[in-house]
């Protein structure tokens, strides 16, 4: 097969929602096969699925296969943590799957989802009816306000607590940053103050799946 175990590996999962564009898949695979030092080993899961093995002699960069996924618009894309040798191999491709299954089961539309951004909201939402309790009790009317607020917040947290850098991230200007994250925390029943992780996770859990209070 041309491919080499003792390398690191990341798993990817490629599928489509409507059978009829399957065909995009195929352009989806040479995207992903063409970027410089990488093998692929390619495997038929389903009409509308692939599941790809990436390896090469140095950590694959997500953020690279996400770009050459971008101009794929209806290909959806979930890849495992990097992993070396056999057991990175096989640990990576459950990741992958457990990414994509996580995408499937909150109705995400989301089209790349890199289980490394997502472990954590995978299991809090392996009971839905708990993660949208667990939702709707940290944040509060913030659950079900402006978009905008909410992501301002949650930057805000991943940014340590900085609003030059969320605002940075936002491609936002700092003033108005800094009236939506003190907005969403009036909102919040739970104040980030207080407990960042909690606020933190239940609006990643909203970023993945906006109509989980609601749905």
């Amino acid at each position: 097969m041309r491919y080499r175990m003792a390398r690191w590996h990341v798993g990817l999962v490629l599928w489509v929602d409507d059978p009829q564009d399957a065909g995009a898949l195929d352009e989806a695979i040479a995207a992903v096969r063409s970027a410089a030092g990488r093998s692929a080993l390619v495997a038929r899961a389903s009409a509308t699925s692939r599941w790809i093995w990436l390896s090469g002699e140095a950590v694959p960069d997500p953020h690279h296969v996400e770009k050459d996924l971008a101009a794929a618009d209806e290909v959806r894309a979930a890849l495992g943590r990097p992993g070396r040798g056999l057991e990175g191999f096989r640990s990576s491709h459950q990741d992958a799957l457990a990414a994509q299954a996580l995408v499937i089961r909150l109705g995400s539309d989301r089209r790349f989802t890199a289980y490394a951004d997502v472990e954590l909201i995978d299991a809090l939402t392996k009971d839905r009816p708990g993660a949208r309790r667990f939702v709707i009790n940290t944040l509060g009317p913030l659950a079900e306000a402006d978009t905008a607020l909410r992501q301002a917040l949650l930057t805000y947290v991943q940014c340590g607590f900085s609003t030059t850098r969320a605002a940075a991230n936002l491609y936002a200007h700092r003033n108005t940053v800094e009236r939506r994250v003190s907005r969403a925390n009036e909102l919040s029943a739970v104040k980030v103050e207080d407990n960042p992780t909690h606020v933190a996770a239940a609006l990643l859990v909203l970023d993945i799946a906006p109509d989980i209070v609601t749905g």
